[in-house]
């Protein structure tokens, strides 16, 4: 609620206007009541609320980082759909000395002890955390001296989760937040220089393919760094298996290991297989979406490819790469550029279906084979291979 009040100001002085977006996860019978009380206090001011409700069933284990990355998509989702570039979150020096222990404890490298950056890219826009340097108790006092009253989300206080117990902890210690935010602030700029450094050796030595696909040279890898080896591994996993976040550190180093003594691994939905001069990395051939109707729009299929479908195209419908695919369609009537390719890249293909005939995402040199029928199939992992890089400002 102080976010909204001090970016509404901000944008009246600067001729524009905010948009309050509330996520209504359904997670308590009061929740819904709640967001629309916020939505009504933040209309009579004159500030455009809206709010956006997670659906579906809810997953019984892991509930606050599915929540979580619900409450990400649906707004970014919005960003999107409304051609909004910029979003605003509350992230304060609070919870970034909470990110901080949490990591810390997880026994995290520099990559998660400089906990949240205060600026990164979605899908659809840029991320941004304004509140970073300021205190919880700073923003209260914010919305005391405005009047505005608000509401407590009592999940917060539950110590059942880790983040309550390192707040109750930091709560107890004066002073602590204040340095664990000076030494996020170092850790941000060397994993700002190590990013930096990653993107310049993938540059360098990695290919990817459109298909989904990453291959780079074995030789290069062997020679380079410890932390840049384990850094490319990371990228490569995240933009081929379409995770968000990198694989713990303890995962990359075994992966690092087996590559080293030749040996093919996995790791988060990706297969790492270092055959002769290059090492090729594809999508995990398990796991994958069941196949699923097309309708118009965009949708993001296994978080890797963005699937989008012109207004009036019926009857389609995407599944990956299989036996029964590979069976059923005639070796001449596919397209040429997939008997190229690697056979284990061929498991993470999304494969777009029309009245019995099949169709794959078009490269350079096929041309425009799903397109003709109404769909662009484009390769954009959740995560690109190389990012805008870790943000100190």
């Amino acid at each position: 609620m102080a976010l909204v009040i001090l970016a509404d100001a901000w944008a009246r002085a600067v001729d524009g206007a905010v948009t309050a977006l509330i996520v209504e996860h359904g997670l308590r019978p009061e929740s819904a009541a709640e967001a629309s009380l916020t939505a009504a206090r933040l209309m009579r001011r004159g500030i455009n609320a809206e709010v956006l409700s997670w659906q579906g069933e809810k997953p019984k284990t892991g509930l606050q980082a599915a929540a979580r990355q619900a409450r990400y998509a649906l707004l970014d989702d919005w960003c999107r759909r409304h051609g909004v570039l910029h979003l605003a979150v509350a992230h304060h020096a609070d919870d970034q000395a909470e990110t901080f222990m949490i990591r810390l404890k997880r026994g995290s490298g520099p990559d998660g002890l400089a906990a949240m950056s205060p600026v990164r890219e979605l899908g659809a826009c840029r991320l941004l955390r304004p509140l970073l340097g300021f205190s919880k108790e700073r923003l209260v006092a914010t919305l005391e001296e405005t009047g505005l009253d608000w509401v407590e989300d009592p999940s917060n206080r539950d110590p059942k989760y880790a983040r309550t117990q390192v707040r109750v902890q930091l709560a107890a210690s004066s002073g602590d937040a204040r340095d664990l935010n000076i030494a996020t602030a170092r850790f941000a700029r060397a994993r700002s220089a190590l990013e930096a450094a990653t993107a310049d050796w993938l540059a360098r030595h990695a290919a990817l393919d459109p298909a989904g696909y990453l291959t780079f040279s074995t030789a290069d890898w062997l020679r380079a760094d410890d932390e840049i080896r384990l850094r490319v591994l990371a990228r490569a996993a995240q933009a081929i298996g379409g995770k968000v976040f990198a694989p713990e550190v303890a995962g990359l180093e075994r992966l690092a290991a087996s590559l080293e003594g030749g040996h093919g691994a996995t790791l988060g939905r990706a297969h790492f297989d270092p055959g002769g001069a290059s090492t090729g990395v594809y999508r995990e051939a398990r796991n994958l979406p069941a196949p699923v109707d097309l309708t118009p729009g965009i949708r993001f299929w296994d978080q890797r490819f963005r699937i989008a479908v012109r207004p009036g195209t019926h009857s389609l419908s995407v599944r990956p790469w299989g036996a029964e695919i590979a069976e059923s369609w005639p070796k001449e009537e596919r397209p040429a550029w997939l008997g190229n390719m690697p056979s284990p890249a061929r498991a993470g293909l999304p494969v777009i279906a029309l009245n019995g005939r099949y169709y794959l995402p078009a490269d350079e040199a096929s041309g425009v084979e799903p397109e003709k029928i109404g769909v662009s199939v484009r390769f954009q992992p959740t995560m690109p291979l190389s990012g805008s890089g870790f943000s100190v400002a």
